[in-house]
C-alpha cells in the first residue's frame, strides 16, 4: 500500500474567520491515521482568507472520503476544494 498526498483549499464563510484557531486545532481534527504536512493562511480578495492545506495518509480505501467529510463540517468553513491528489 502507497502514500497519498492530498491538497484542498478551505474557504471560509467571511472574513472574521479565525484561521489560527483552525491551524492549531486541525491535527486534532483529522483521523490519526492522517497527517497534517502543511497549511498556510493565503490572502485572497477584499480582505478574505483561505487555508491550504496538505494532508498525508495511506492509500486505504475511504481515508480521502473520510478527511473530505472532517474538513466539511468545520464550523465556518463554507466550501472544501480539493486542488490535488497524488501517490507519493
Amino acid at each position: 500500500m502507497g502514500t497519498v498526498a492530498a491538497t484542498y483549499t478551505l474557504m471560509p464563510e467571511d472574513t472574521d474567520f479565525d484561521f489560527d484557531s483552525l491551524l492549531t486545532e486541525l491535527p486534532g481534527i483529522v483521523s490519526v491515521k492522517i497527517k497534517v504536512a502543511k497549511a498556510d493562511i493565503l490572502p485572497m480578495a477584499f480582505g478574505l482568507r483561505k487555508l491550504e492545506a496538505v494532508f498525508v495518509m495511506e492509500d486505504a480505501e475511504g481515508l480521502i472520503d473520510k478527511l473530505e467529510e472532517t474538513l466539511r463540517a468545520i464550523p465556518g468553513i463554507q466550501n472544501v476544494v480539493t486542488e490535488q491528489i497524488t501517490l507519493l
